[in-house]
């Protein structure tokens, strides 16, 4: 099958993000016979994809990002599609607006689907901005063109399924689902089995977050939490930086010197994903005291996915998008929220029985096994364009 994909990915700020894509369109080749032509903006960076891909020239200040993505990327898809002859265009709520002549005035026999990684419309956050109500409305909308229009959509999770099929009448068949997945091969806890903890972590008990620095993801409750311990032995590391216009980074920062944490709380700078699992390898457990909110029960992190792989405990919170995944597993230790108390009693009880943690995290990697690798979410995704090509 040839499938071009159009996502609004950009090289300067989707450095992690881009991670999904290369690894589905590389399983959508190698295993599942699918040619693939994935579109890009910006300047080529070959340590964040080095597969060939259609380049996307933007500018890159505010408004204007999106506007020259409008309007390169639709010259580059008319372009490719007509050169491609695809029999599937994957697109998404950005670029879903391409579809307009083929879906309503010339209609063709590829197949038009829209997927939506990140759920907007109904997030329940209560500090929702101007611009958040906006990308509510400007969603339904999408929705709404791609039900009357478009072939069907494609989702991160059943959770998210099931909400867009009950507030948009979708029929549960025009929506597929395929989420977060890892290379189990990368993601080898064999493979660092020698891997020893850096000199400064020696000898304490390691937590970890990877990704974006940010206010909606537990980390300032769990350094409030590691202040409640005051166990000099127990230390968080995180890795990222918060999104450009966040104060997230400072204002943790800040948090940290103000507890007298430095000595218990290292934040590292980004790393290529490539070197990722070597830094979880050295952790005890994994940490993701995540609110419990609707944009997280939609959701489907892929750290979760990166954690269990590399048999880690995770302390989570009790909600949707972990229990589905972790179930009553060991390799899951839930929290009954993101309060420091629930933090704090989850840590010190991993820490109580570290002994036993590593055999614990065994069966996560069963879990990733079985339903969570990059080959099971391309499969699952051609499964669903096949689905719609036979009717």
């Amino acid at each position: 099958m040839k499938i071009l994909w159009f996502p609004r990915l950009q090289f300067d700020i989707d450095t992690l993000h881009i991670t999904t894509w290369r690894e589905m369109c590389r399983e959508l080749e190698l295993n599942c016979g699918c040619t693939v032509k994935i579109a890009i903006a910006g300047k080529p960076n070959s340590n964040i994809i080095d597969r060939s891909h259609i380049r996307v020239f933007i500018i890159r200040k505010k408004v204007f990002r999106v506007l020259s993505f409008l309007f390169f990327g639709y010259v580059k898809f008319l372009y490719h599609y007509f050169k491609f002859r695809p029999q599937a265009v994957i697109l998404d709520i950005f670029s879903i607006w391409f579809s307009i002549p083929f879906s309503i005035l010339l209609p063709t026999r590829s197949l038009f689907i829209v997927d939506n990684r990140t759920p907007f419309y109904n997030s329940t956050s209560k500090d929702s901005t101007i611009k958040d109500r906006g990308m509510k409305i400007y969603t339904k909308l999408s929705y709404w063109y791609c039900k009357v229009f478009l072939d069907g959509m494609t989702v991160i999770t059943d959770f998210y399924k099931q909400q867009v099929c009950q507030d948009f009448k979708f029929t549960s068949t025009n929506i597929g689902v395929w989420g977060s997945g890892v290379d189990i091969d990368r993601f080898s806890p064999q493979k660092f089995k020698d891997n020893f903890k850096p000199t400064f972590f020696r000898d304490k008990f390691v937590l970890m977050q990877h990704g974006e620095i940010s206010y909606n993801r537990g980390l300032f409750e769990t350094v409030e939490a590691l202040a409640m311990l005051s166990r000099k032995d127990i230390c968080l590391v995180l890795i990222g930086n918060a999104v450009t216009g966040s104060k997230a980074k400072d204002d943790i920062l800040r948090l940290i010197k103000k507890l007298n944490l430095e000595k218990n709380v290292f934040i590292l700078p980004p790393v290529p994903h490539a070197e990722i699992p070597k830094h979880i390898s050295y952790c005890d457990c994994a940490i993701m005291a995540y609110p419990n909110i609707g944009y997280w029960n939609n959701n489907n992190p892929i750290k979760l996915i990166e954690y269990l792989a590399m048999g880690k405990v995770v302390i989570c919170t009790d909600m949707w998008t972990f229990r589905n995944v972790i179930g009553n597993k060991k390799c899951g230790y839930f929290i009954k929220d993101n309060s420091y108390e629930s933090i704090a009693k989850a840590i010190n009880y991993c820490y109580e029985n570290r002994k036993y943690i590593e055999e614990w995290g065994k069966e996560g990697i069963e879990i990733v096994k079985e339903g969570y690798t990059w080959n099971k979410q391309a499969k699952r995704l051609l499964d669903f364009v096949n689905a719609l090509e036979k009717r």
